[in-house]
């Protein structure tokens, strides 16, 4: 007789998207375990204390603040947001300073619009279009999106509002256009450094517009308690479903089984359209060489890192493939991070600033601009009551991460001092900025490029997905691994423009997948329980018969 049994998920990593994984397959009836190489949960969605200080390595904003979105209802479902959650409206979104004059992006598109055209008449068209689009797209392309095609519907709901010549005008306007191209139509060098502060040269335009149109809209605002709340709050919620989390277990591969099977892939009438060969995972075995069984894998890590070290090259799809062979194509980077402890409130930047100084180096890149952000508004736990956390953030490159992690393999030391000369420098820059606060601030923490690859095995030392467009092919990788029957990705590697909601949908819909497939089992398991039971009828039949 076949017997049903609670089917067992492995999920390899207790990120975002591992965890919210967890609490989806809990929720379906599975019997799931996140197995997380690391000490602590959360993955890029992290924080840590030093000194009595607290530090955020990953939320300046959260996508989905707004009630009545779509990622709203997302953190609404997984309990990262309630109806008393504190929601932190932040003062701008971004300001940038050069030779004295400062710009901003307010809460208010018009007042943006307004400082802009007076700071840079010369720039009216360019100003005007980006505001009129940032007021357009609106939530046009709310995240997290499955496809494409979502996208599109999305895209389709607002035209019915906004007519949709406007909007494509707008669009085309700037599709497939990157920053360091979009600076080219701005005369005006502080509006330049705007866009080249807020985000890497090789971003698209996209990116900043997007994200000040979800600012502007309420969607992009703070949860009080930053990386660290969301991530205890999801960690929380799945081992209250009774989820099982490994700390400090990292795994070393997916056990893949010899057999190979044929799947038959069908269209809606049932004609067999392609037959493929398949093989299935056991489970995963770890670092210690422990083997975990398991009827499911979901790898919820670094994408280029599950192929090369959990799974296999050979399954690694072409388009994955080709984001890691085209480096002029595709642009990965990474940060140099050091956060400082402020004996004050350091009220004269109550969000952020990037401002000009004097040329320094960090890994292969030369800087004369300085961002620093104040994390006091995320809440008392940051600092002693009249203290708070400043950091500073700059981007570092691919070679970059190498530079240091050969530096640290080398020679340790070198790397430690290295890291502290260059922190040595920024604090001294600050003091020279703001002179009111010189002896009042310390480092607390310094981090680099290897930190995360070290950390969370990130290829290239890349906390954030490979830069692409949305309109890109690559933009969307399947979460679905041709030739392995049961092994499921997650993550925010998988579509653009990946961060934090991504990542959670994707740990929502590997569930999806697998109740599809197992629906799908479910069915066959039903049909030949009704031919055993017509079998025992006949036979019975039979017997009496006799």
């Amino acid at each position: 007789m076949i017997e049903d049994t609670k089917k067992k998920i492995a999920i390899i990593g207790g990120g975002v998207a591992g965890l919210c994984a967890g609490i989806y397959g809990q929720r379906a009836g599975y019997e799931t375990a996140i197995y997380e190489k690391n000490s602590s949960f959360g993955g890029s969605c992290s924080g840590w204390y030093r000194e009595g200080f607290a530090i955020d390595n990953c939320l300046h904003w959260l996508t989905g603040t707004q009630k009545g979105t779509l990622t709203n209802e997302l953190w609404r479902d997984l309990g990262v947001i309630t109806d008393d959650t504190k929601i932190i409206k932040r003062d701008y979104f971004w300001a940038s300073e050069y030779y004295g004059q400062v710009v901003h992006l307010w809460p208010d598109p018009e007042k943006t619009r307004a400082e802009m055209l007076n700071l840079a008449p010369k720039d009216a068209e360019e100003i005007n279009s980006f505001i009129d689009f940032a007021k357009i797209a609106n939530d046009a392309v709310s995240f997290p999106k499955n496809n494409p095609k979502q996208i599109a519907e999305s895209i389709g709901s607002v035209t019915k509002v906004i007519p949709p010549k406007d909007f494509l005008v707008k669009s085309m306007r700037y599709m497939g256009l990157r920053n360091e191209d979009w600076v080219k139509r701005f005369k005006s060098p502080l509006i330049q450094k705007l866009i080249l502060d807020f985000c890497p040269k090789e971003y698209e335009s996209y990116w900043l517009i997007l994200a000040y149109s979800f600012y502007i809209s309420g969607n992009g605002d703070l949860i009080e308690g930053g990386s660290i709340k969301l991530a205890q709050i999801l960690r929380d919620n799945y081992i209250s479903s009774g989820g099982k989390l490994y700390l400090n277990t990292p795994v070393k591969k997916v056990k893949l089984d010899r057999k190979e099977y044929i799947n038959s892939i069908k269209d809606e009438i049932g004609n067999i359209i392609k037959e493929i060969t398949v093989r299935k995972a056991s489970g995963i075995v770890l670092e210690s060489g422990d083997f975990v069984d398991a009827d499911y894998i979901i790898v919820a890590c670094d994408i280029n890192y599950a192929f090369n070290n959990l799974i296999s090259k050979k399954y690694a799809p072409i388009t994955l493939k080709e984001i890691y062979k085209d480096r002029l194509k595709y642009t990965f980077y990474s940060a140099f991070q050091v956060a400082f402890s402020v004996d004050d409130e350091f009220d004269v930047v109550p969000d952020s600033l990037t401002f000009p100084c004097a040329e320094f180096e960090v890994g292969y890149q030369k800087y004369n601009r300085i961002g620093v952000k104040n994390y006091r508004k995320y809440g008392e736990y940051i600092a002693p009551k009249g203290k708070t956390v400043i950091q500073v953030s700059l981007d570092q490159y691919e070679k970059d991460c190498r530079y240091w992690k050969k530096l640290y393999e080398t020679d340790k030391k070198k790397y430690s001092d290295t890291k502290k000369n260059i922190a040595n420098a920024i604090l001294n820059e600050i003091e020279k900025k703001f002179p009111e606060y010189d002896g009042k601030i310390n480092i607390l923490d310094i981090w680099t490029p290897y930190s995360y690859l070290k950390r969370n095995n990130d290829t290239n030392g890349s906390f954030m997905r490979f830069i692409t467009t949305a309109l890109s092919v690559n933009a969307f990788l399947s979460q679905e691994i041709l030739g392995l029957d049961n092994v499921i990705l997650a993550g925010h590697y998988l579509r653009y423009p990946g961060g934090l909601p991504t990542a959670a949908q994707t740990g929502k819909d590997a569930i999806e997948i697998i109740k599809n497939k197992q629906g799908k089992k479910l069915f066959i398991k039903e049909t030949l329980k009704k031919i055993e039971k017509e079998i025992a009828t006949v036979g019975n039949d039979l017997v009496n018969m006799v």
